[in-house]
């Protein structure tokens, strides 16, 4: 099977498993995206699958968009990523950014996070 996984999920699901270690953990710089999500294709392609990342400016601007309420592009400590809003709960993001989700990918997202440890 061929996962195609965009921006939005992939920031989503780390900040979920953020939010599980440590309920303060709101922001995700742009190279523990990038990290993150090289992790999640080598897990998926190690369970015999083919992944796809969707991850450019164009498709982050667009991310920043569509989810505007829940996401924001911040600077913290010199480094550019994305800040989950205040007003957004962990549920909110597992409602939105879990609930269509194969098995196969939400194991991905669980254990390239323990893996990478964001």
């Amino acid at each position: 099977m061929t996962f195609q996984i965009g921006i939005e999920d992939l920031v989503a699901n780390a900040l979920i498993e953020n939010l599980k270690q440590d309920n303060t953990k709101r922001f995700i710089s742009y190279s523990e995206i990038e990290s993150y999500g090289a992790q999640v294709v080598s897990f998926l392609t190690e369970e015999g699958n083919k992944a796809v990342l969707i991850f450019s400016r164009a498709t982050t601007n667009q991310m920043l968009r569509d989810y505007s309420n829940f996401f924001e592009e911040v600077v913290i400590d010199d480094k550019t990523g994305i800040q989950l809003r205040s007003t957004i709960r962990i549920k909110d993001l597992i409602v939105t950014f879990r609930g269509y989700l194969t098995l196969t990918l939400l194991k991905a997202y669980i254990q390239s996070y323990r893996k990478e440890n964001l």
